[in-house]
């Protein structure tokens, strides 16, 4: 199973706010589930475009599809509408995902360093 695949109630979900795809006699011209897949695969990832693997179509035409989406406003209305109904429950934040200093805590600075402020005037002096 691909980790980046929607199931079908998850594209049923967002299946409403693309645009196009779903008329015409042979069917859809374009596949917009294989598009939100690599979108997926995309911030899942980091990857650069070039690095989009051949599943999900040429980076160039996935490129182009994903700027003109953000022109015509679908991705930010899809976004609204996922943040309406969001899950959250499982979202778990704790200090074994997020680190912090130990100065952010309360410890002592070690004896001896030096601020920015003390090594500017050693500099100017």
């Amino acid at each position: 199973m691909d980790i980046d695949a929607l199931n079908d109630e998850q594209w049923s979900r967002i299946e409403p706010f693309v645009p196009g795809g779903r008329k015409g006699r042979r069917g859809p011209r374009t596949n917009n589930q294989r598009f939100v897949e690599a979108l997926i695969w995309m911030a899942r990832s980091g990857g650069r475009w070039r690095d989009l693997p051949e599943r999900y179509g040429d980076y160039q035409t996935v490129k182009r599809r994903y700027y003109r989406w953000i022109e015509m406003g679908v991705l930010e209305k899809l976004f609204e509408a996922l943040t309406q109904e969001a899950d959250l429950d499982w979202i778990s934040i704790d200090s074994t995902s997020i680190r912090a200093q130990p100065q952010a805590a309360g410890a002592r600075q070690k004896r001896g360093e030096r601020t920015p402020r003390v090594l500017a005037a050693h500099a100017v002096g």
